[in-house]
């Protein structure tokens, strides 16, 4: 299926309804309610970037908005999950597609039994178009992946990241499930419709990761008097999309380490905790409130890192109209 540069306008407005309430919140708060129960997803990294397993609750610090908040909920998420893998078939990815392919089918082979996968594939925002929709046969998954070839046009990132998080928390609406977005790409945004502001409130108002293989070793590196750098502004850009969405980006040098990569993203979507609190009495007034993590020091222990969302938003807006770009 194609998706059209003009079919995105929609798209606000299926986005608006499908996040008018706010996922990382168990419940609507009332004037007298009790403050609804905020959960969150934790991955804990070590030193060498690898996420641990053996993390205890009482090493886990919760603050919102710098105030810090009790925790009544902690578990390994043992949830499945749904992921959709968009994968740039743009020209400056024609030395790494074969080898990024191969990465997929080892995430897909890695895949719990329960997990449903949907692939995508995108260039411009004209030629974004799903491969395979949500199913969890591997091998109708990676049959799939055969025909995609490199084609021509200006590279639509934002666009892809848009759809593919929209798809994510479109599906199987509830918290009986895990959404994840893993983008394969060298992240040089050319022409979206959407813009990056865009693309982040969404990121902000919906509870889908995005763990991000980042091949952008080709791209140019050099500078201008009061231009980025083609590889500096994708590394800024898929560093922030990771960030808002607590999810991981792995920038690779080298081709060869395409195979780690995948390994590590496949532990990370079945390795995760889930941390709930409710939340300590809060003056702000603001909408978007920000959440840090922090992993307390043990003795005996390397220090530790905390990745998870920096914040949800208390009522979700509407982004009807949000994006500041027209077709």
């Amino acid at each position: 299926m194609r998706i059209s540069h003009k079919a995105l306008t929609p798209l606000l407005v299926v986005v608006g309804l499908a996040i008018g309430s706010n996922p990382a919140l168990s419940q609507e708060p009332g004037p007298t309610a009790t403050p609804p129960t905020v959960k969150l997803s934790l991955i804990v990294t070590d030193r060498s970037n690898h996420s641990v397993d053996d993390v205890r609750k009482d090493e886990v610090q919760v603050l919102e908005d710098k105030v810090p908040q009790t925790i009544s909920l902690f578990s390994k998420d043992e949830r499945p999950v749904s992921c959709v893998i968009a994968i740039d078939r743009s020209g400056s990815f024609r030395d790494v597609l074969e080898p990024a392919l191969t990465a997929v089918r080892s995430i897909i082979n890695g895949k719990k039994d329960q997990d449903e996968i949907q692939l995508i594939s995108f260039v411009s925002s004209d030629q974004i178009e799903t491969v395979q929709e949500f199913t969890s046969d591997r091998s109708k998954l990676i049959d799939s992946l055969k025909p995609l070839k490199v084609a021509m046009g200006q590279s639509a990132v934002n666009d892809a990241i848009y759809i593919a998080v929209k798809a994510a928390a479109n599906y199987k609406p509830g918290d009986a499930v895990r959404r994840a977005v893993i983008l394969v790409s060298d992240g040089e945004e050319r022409n979206s419709y959407y813009n990056t502001d865009a693309l982040v409130e969404l990121l902000r108002a919906t509870d889908v990761q995005v763990f991000i293989i980042g091949i952008v070793s080709k791209l140019d590196n050099a500078r201008g008097l009061i231009r980025k750098s083609p590889r500096q502004a994708a590394e800024e850009l898929l560093n922030r999309v990771a960030t808002e969405s607590g999810g991981r980006v792995f920038m690779l040098e080298d081709r060869n380490d395409l195979s780690r990569v995948a390994t590590e993203i496949d532990h990370d979507l079945h390795s995760q905790y889930i941390i709930g609190y409710q939340p300590a009495t809060n003056d702000s007034k603001k909408n978007f409130r920000k959440v840090e993590v922090r992993i307390a020091a043990s003795p005996g222990r390397e220090k530790l890192r905390a990745i998870t969302r920096p914040g949800y938003f208390v009522h979700p807006p509407s982004l009807e109209g949000k994006d500041k770009k027209t077709p």
